[in-house]
């Protein structure tokens, strides 16, 4: 349509190019008539202007009704008119053969000399406009003689694809062409011939020409919308097969009638096979009704909705849609967009995932920093009761005697007691230990790792679930720790279990087994997680590492844990796979090179033991009191000691003393001004005592915390603190050191 209305809109400046509608051509014939010399007086009288004009609107009037004058020649003997123009044809078709050359040459000539305004082929090679004017004359010969318009036909083809190719105005081939017109007059000037004898005049043969031009202009048209729409289909046809979505029209009942390529790359089937189907066949049986909703809804002309809509694949796989259907104008056909959103709303899932198990870690550090605390004082307690009834025991045994038995066996019983509250204390130490390192599995830095340690922490983490379930089998190989994110690794071995509890049949825990298996080979980490619990079958094993895919019930988890998995391990530079037999169990198997060992931080040192201090004023900052009197009553002997309840406390303290402190060991993330803000308070008043602070933590698990641990490299003590650490980095800290925390 849209090539329709272009050739309407541009045909006719070229109509009244040679219907003689414009003075330009009419001026030209006498031009042209002067250039070439005089001739018969008769004959130009008769081209002349004043006579022309009154007889082209007559040309145009013949040239309108040649269909018309040519029909009547069927019906009945020819007429005057009709014998004239043939006459005139007869004439024109003489001209054309006997002045072939001077036609030419003088329609070139005519053509180059168009301003651009008048269409003009802009910058057109001569070569190429010689060619045309050729093939138009050629064209024109064939049809006066026979009245063939095949040579027409195939010119006027070329000349379509050749404005096509070259993007020149529609009307610059029509304009072109009238200029036969001017060259005919020309001719018909400069011939001295008893040609009007036969009873054709000039002006006759001008409206032969006429009808000529009026032919290649209704047969150009023609060819040109035919092109045009023919261009418009193949541009759609190519937008839709090019398309990343699939695209399929649907008729009312929601039959499929039309599908792109796209379809066949996404779902496996053969597009012919699935014409004539329903579009709702395609949905997972949960998720028709919201299709058909869809198709009803366009079949209405309703608004476009859209929904999200699960498909199977011909391989068995479940791809998420995103499904919006239109209804077409003007036709009982509705338009269906389906987007391939399985990736996407699988990152999402990820993404959302990552939140909650960062919604856990920072629980989890909560927890921590919380359980850190008390047993902080609990330890520091135990410790000192551990020390005082070592003294007791050897003060009372040089005079011990029968009434002393039963006091060294009271001490002897509190010293036991406090061994193992101290065991018990420290073991509570290392589950959250063991919690920090799993909510840090977002870790920014890569460490290096001992793929040992981590699947032990994945062990104790799962420990409760999997040691009622099955036994547990360990078979360590010597292997050198890579460089890699140990908080990570651990969410990819605690998956694996949590998945081999979960698939453990129903029978006495020592009949089921999850072995673990470890081993250095030419350069790669390999661990194995076998269990011999249900197994896979081969189209499960296929697809357990797709987003959302899962065997458990709709009710359980989401069916991302193996694809994270995955991802997690291939960002260390490793693989890992899959191999399994139903009845047998499953092996997974995952390879590990890691990373760049260039990304390590520098290595810490060692910590040294506790070495004897000189006295000094030690000042312990922290919001548990308890804790406080705990660092008071075990360096109170030894140092002049301090203890401030808040960071304004402990501002004041200083104030007073005029910034006469020896050590300040303070607590990292305290309310109203945490241990940072102090730190800075204290650079702005205090800067002498900066080197002087050494920071506790139960667990540096906000944002800030993190950037400060790394930024300053002050001296860090993890909670719940041994005495002898505490007592280590107060040495540093009198003794002027300033090494980076245990």
């Amino acid at each position: 349509m849209a090539a329709d209305e272009e050739a309407k809109r541009e045909l006719p400046e070229a109509k009244s190019a040679h219907n003689g509608g414009d003075g330009e051509r009419r001026s030209q014939v006498p031009e042209s008539r002067g250039a070439r010399g005089g001739g018969d007086g008769e004959r130009r009288s008769q081209v002349g202007d004043g006579e022309r004009r009154s007889q082209v609107p007559e040309s145009r009037g013949a040239r309108g009704g040649g269909d018309g004058e040519r029909r009547s020649q069927v019906h009945g003997p020819p007429t005057n008119a009709e014998t004239s123009m043939a006459l005139a044809r007869r004439r024109l078709l003489d001209l054309c053969k006997r002045h072939k050359d001077e036609l030419i040459d003088d329609w070139i000539e005519n053509v180059l000399a168009l301003p651009p305004e008048r269409g003009r082929y802009t910058d057109r090679p001569v070569g190429e406009v010689t060619e045309n004017v050729r093939s138009w004359l050629a064209a024109f010969t064939r049809i006066l003689e026979d009245g063939s318009e095949t040579l027409l036909d195939e010119f006027i083809t070329h000349l379509v694809e050749q404005r096509y190719a070259t993007g020149y105005s529609i009307s610059a081939p029509l304009i072109a062409a009238s200029e036969f017109r001017t060259a005919v007059a020309g001719v018909l000037d400069t011939t001295h011939d008893d040609a009007e004898a036969d009873g054709s005049s000039s002006i006759d043969v001008l409206r032969a020409v006429d009808a000529l031009l009026l032919q290649f202009e209704h047969r150009f048209a023609e060819a040109y919308a035919q092109r045009s729409l023919f261009a418009s289909e193949e541009r759609y046809r190519e937008i839709v097969e090019l398309s990343s979505d699939v695209l399929a029209t649907i008729d009312q009942e929601g039959m499929l009638t039309r599908l792109n390529v796209r379809f066949e790359a996404l779902f496996g089937h053969s597009r012919q096979a699935w014409i004539g189907r329903p579009i709702t066949a395609l949905a997972v049986a949960a998720d028709v009704p919201a299709l058909r909703t869809l198709v009803l809804s366009a079949s209405r002309a309703e608004a476009p909705r859209e929904a999200t809509i699960r498909c199977g694949t011909r391989a068995g796989l479940t791809k998420v849609m995103t499904v919006r259907i239109t209804r077409l104008y003007g036709e009982d056909a509705s338009l269906a967009l389906m987007r391939d959103v399985t990736e996407e709303v699988a990152r999402r899932a990820q993404i959302l995932h990552s939140e909650k198990l960062s919604s856990i870690g920072q629980v989890a550090a909560s927890v921590a920093h919380e359980l850190n605390n008390p047993m902080a004082w609990v330890m520091a307690n135990l410790e000192q009761i551990r020390s005082g009834a070592h003294k007791l025991v050897s003060a009372a045994r040089p005079v011990a005697s029968g009434s002393y038995e039963d006091l060294l066996r009271a001490i002897d019983l509190i010293d036991r007691s406090c061994h193992e509250a101290l065991a018990g204390v420290e073991r509570m130490r290392d589950i959250v230990t063991d919690l920090n390192l799993f909510s840090s599995s977002s870790e920014r830095k890569p460490e290096r790792v001992d793929l040992v340690d981590v699947i032990e922490l994945a062990l104790r983490m799962t420990g409760p679930q999997l040691s009622q379930l099955c036994r547990i089998e360990r078979s360590y190989g010597e292997m050198p720790p890579f460089v890699g994110y140990p908080g990570k690794l651990s969410q990819v071995f605690v998956n694996l279990f949590i998945n081999a509890a979960q698939a453990m049949p129903n029978r006495p825990r020592d009949e089921n087994m999850v072995r673990v298996t470890t081993r250095f080979d030419a350069g790669v980490h390999h661990v194995e997680v076998e269990d011999n619990a249900r197994g896979m079958t081969p189209e499960v094993v296929e697809r357990i590492f797709d987003p959302f895919f899962t065997t458990k019930e709709e009710s359980a988890r989401p069916g991302i844990g193996l694809w994270v998995s995955r991802n997690i391990v291939e960002e260390q530079h490793g693989t890992m796979t899959v191999s399994s037999t139903p009845g047998v169990g499953t092996v997974f198997t995952i390879r590990l090179t890691g990373l760049n060992p260039t990304d390590l931080p520098a290595p810490r040192p060692p910590p040294e033991p506790p070495r004897a201090s000189s006295r000094g004023t030690i000042l312990f900052v922290d919001d548990e009191p308890m804790l406080l009197n705990a660092f008071a009553r075990a360096f109170e002997e030894r140092h002049e000691v301090l203890v401030a309840k808040s960071g304004h406390e402990a501002l004041d303290l200083l104030r007073d003393r005029g910034g006469r402190i020896d050590a300040i060991v303070c607590d990292l993330l305290m309310p109203q001004m945490s241990g940072m803000a102090l730190y800075d308070e204290i650079g702005e008043r205090f800067p002498q005592l900066l080197p002087k602070m050494a920071f506790m933590s139960g667990g540096a698990f906000t944002p800030s915390a993190r950037e400060f641990v790394e930024r300053v490299d002050n001296p860090k003590i993890a909670k719940p603190i041994s005495l002898d650490d505490l007592e280590r980095v107060i040495g540093d800290l009198l003794s002027g050191g300033s090494k980076r925390g245990h």
